[in-house]
């Protein structure tokens, strides 16, 4: 994108040049080509100091990225890296390049008499061809590192972005165009209009700056929604602690410790460990044969931990059958949701467990939705009362504790009394959690903003590329009575205007997208840190704004006489 824009400018600027050639005798294809070898050797030139920065990076990330490190890490050059890095760059830049310069070949040489003079032709074979090249170009990339189906679905889904942000910026600059225009300041009303300047390549920049608030939004999203899922701190009523191993004998002791110490016992509930032994009424061992069964191996030989209670609890919801029970001889019990089809059973169904060697047939009556995080422990297989309850088994006690005098005092006693039970903080866990996350998210992030840089780079070379459009632009406001504290008030509000958009671009469709991760990927509740989104929206506002004033401080500054006199 950044490629394309800087080259569509600089092919427009060129146009009068070409039609003088074209006058001398040039052809439009030896225009094309003399251009299109500059354009090779400035990216050739830009590649090799590209590789080089990579490789200064490089030895830089072991002392900024240290703590995320594990061990010390010595970098080497990878040579066959660094020419693959310059190799990719050259490529991108001729293919990026060839679309725009191929509209010089068509400039007609009544350009130079005529300024206003129109492009013949705009399509032919040759950006048939390219465009192909173009299509092609990321599939070809990717499945280069990894393989050709990855390599397809990671350019549908580049294509799929791009384009959404295209329509998203696009529909947002019409809406703008019809709400801001009505402001009676002529400062406001004119930094919009200079946002629809000719050769401004407002909706490529709101796409390539998008890109980098989209990448960084989404990034915040995911982490946030998946710190829900573990969170235990919101909810007064939460339990955050787990009390495991706790003898039958022990579980009266435990709980009045609790109450002694003015701790809630949100639930007290036994144990029982067993395996399957059939599933349908064929044993483990067919199964695992059988080359057609779609149960997976891991869910027939693993170790169930099963509790018995004739209730449905707060975290549960029976969405199909009836709750467990026994009828006549029949015992019948209820499964997670998800895991029914793990196990590839409905209501109905037979299962055989082993409890400690005796086997206990049991058929499926329902099956319950279970918010896994929400008032820990949950069970897969639940049982009625009056079947396992003599079976060897522990208890699990579930409270809620706080970082209060109290609750060390409760720690000390416990481990005193009942050296055997062990207490599991559901707090440390969030903490590593969130330690993980915020390490994998500082990378990311860093990587994140090679993409905005980018962005900005596009805008600060679309900046310069028209600066002489803007200086005329600027004598003429002068002309009549603009003073050049207007003139600098109109520079940044457009591009206030510009970071805005684009970040409003991003952040709009970080919400579509990490709904639909959380939805059908993580399959876990949408929770978006709204704060984070105000604030990467803010700094990409804040950043195109400097950039674009910085780079537009010669086109305030510059007197309407040294632009008149240039002209005549």
């Amino acid at each position: 994108i950044g490629v394309a824009s800087s080259v569509n400018i600089y092919a427009r600027e060129k146009r009068d040049e070409v039609a003088v050639l074209r006058c001398v005798g040039s052809s439009g294809w030896q225009a094309f080509n003399i251009y299109f070898i500059q354009i090779f050797f400035i990216g050739l030139v830009a590649s090799v100091i590209g590789a080089a920065l990579g490789a200064g990076i490089q030895q830089v990330v072991p002392v900024l990225f240290k703590e995320f490190i594990p061990g010390e890490l010595k970098f080497t050059l990878a040579w066959q890296a660094v020419v693959s890095g310059i190799v990719l760059g050259v490529v991108v830049t001729l293919l990026f390049s060839a679309l725009p310069l191929l509209t010089v070949r068509f400039v007609p040489p009544l350009q130079v008499l005529r300024a206003d003079s129109a492009v013949t032709k705009r399509f032919s074979k040759a950006r048939a061809f390219v465009y192909g090249l173009v299509v092609l170009f990321p599939f070809l990339a990717a499945s280069y590192q990894t393989d050709w189906i990855s390599g397809a679905l990671f350019t549908v889904g580049l294509f799929a972005v791009l384009g959404l942000l295209a329509l998203v910026a696009l529909g947002i600059l019409k809406l703008a165009r019809r709400t801001f225009q009505r402001q009676p300041s002529f400062v406001f009303r004119h930094a919009l209009s200079n946002l629809f300047r000719p050769n401004n390549q407002t909706q490529a920049l709101l796409v390539s700056i998008g890109l980098g608030a989209l990448i960084i939004s989404v990034l915040n999203i995911t982490r946030s929604s998946l710190l829900a899922q573990v969170e235990f701190t919101g909810n007064e009523n939460q339990s955050n602690t787990i009390l495991f191993d706790i003898q039958p004998h022990q579980r009266d002791g435990v709980v009045k410790l609790m109450t002694d110490h003015q701790l809630k016992p949100n639930q007290v509930v036994p144990i029982v460990t067993c395996r399957l032994s059939e599933v349908k009424g064929r044993s483990i061992a067919a199964l695992q044969k059988d080359t057609s069964s779609q149960i997976p191996d891991w869910a027939l030989t693993r170790e169930y931990r099963v509790t018995y209670r004739d209730t449905i609890t707060h975290s549960e919801e029976l969405i199909k059958g009836e709750k467990q029970s026994i009828k006549g001889d029949s015992i019948f019990v209820t499964i997670s949701e998800g895991m029914h089809e793990s196990l590839n059973v409905k209501i109905g169904d037979s299962l055989i467990f082993d409890m400690q060697g005796v086997p206990i047939k049991v058929y499926l009556s329902g099956i319950r939705k279970v918010d896994w995080p929400k008032d820990p422990p949950n069970f897969i297989f639940v049982f009625p009362k009056g079947v396992i309850d003599a079976a060897p088994q522990v208890w699990v006690a579930a409270t809620r504790m706080d970082d209060s005098p109290r609750t060390s005092k409760f720690q000390q006693e416990l481990i005193t009394l009942y050296p055997n039970v062990s207490m599991f903080d559901l707090r440390l866990v969030l903490s590593t959690i969130n330690a993980i996350f915020e390490k994998v998210g500082t990378v990311v992030r860093f990587l994140a903003l090679f993409s905005i840089i980018t962005g900005l780079i596009v805008l600060a070379g679309a900046v310069i590329n028209s600066k002489y459009l803007r200086m005329k632009e600027n004598v003429l406001l002068r002309t009549i009575g603009a003073r050049s504290r207007q003139i600098t008030q109109i520079t940044l509000i457009e591009y206030a205007y510009l970071g805005l958009f684009a970040a409003l671009t991003g952040v709009l469709l970080s919400v579509g997208a990490g709904w639909l991760l959380c939805k059908f990927f993580f399959d876990i509740t949408f929770a978006a840190a709204w704060l984070d989104l105000l604030y990467t929206g803010l700094a990409v506002m804040v950043l195109t704004m400097l950039i674009g004033w910085y780079n537009s401080r010669e086109v305030i500054n510059t007197p309407p006489l040294q632009v008149l006199r240039k002209e005549s």
